[in-house]
């Protein structure tokens, strides 16, 4: 979480531009989220007094802040794909790649956490271009996105893309 002073500073910020001394942020409705006890700012070198000084509820800011609370859980809401279990959420096909396996049997062993053996593949289509100088762009690297769960994995694709 930030400094309490940073809060401040926006505050007055927006109470200038907006001529709106009245109101705290000029007016404008800001919404925070996350639990402020589990996110106390840092402050570099800083005893807990000075911790506790820059935590945002010790501002004159906090008074008019209303706390909202979720009556619903909503985790776990998203449908999940029976084969895998309950601990996981089924994927949208239409940000999937598809498969290009040719073999029946050659992604038998996917598993929670594992790479498929066709990720050569996958990131031979995806990076087919990438040493060439006209085509390898910022653009051209933000349309081959891959997302994976830890960075483990992330290292093992770019060993084959390299």
């Amino acid at each position: 979480m930030a400094h309490r002073h940073a809060f401040e500073a926006v505050d007055r910020t927006l109470r200038d531009i907006l001529e709106n001394e009245t109101e705290p942020f000029g007016g404008k409705v800001f919404v925070f989220s996350g639990d402020v006890r589990q996110i106390l700012p840092v402050v570099k070198n800083g005893s807990p007094v000075e911790t506790i000084d820059a935590y945002l509820k010790t501002s004159t800011l906090w008074s008019p802040f209303r706390a909202l609370r979720l009556t619903a859980n909503m985790r776990g809401r998203h449908e999940v794909n029976r084969a895998l279990g309950r601990d996981f959420i089924k994927i949208p096909r239409d940000v999937l790649i598809e498969n290009p396996a040719t073999d029946e049997d050659e992604d038998d062993d996917i598993r929670p956490g594992a790479i498929p053996k066709c990720m050569n593949r996958i990131t031979d289509e995806m990076h087919a271009d990438i040493n060439n100088p006209e085509v390898a762009t910022g653009e051209y690297f933000a349309n081959r996105t891959i997302l994976t769960t830890t960075n483990p994995i992330v290292y093992r694709i770019n060993e084959g893309v390299a």
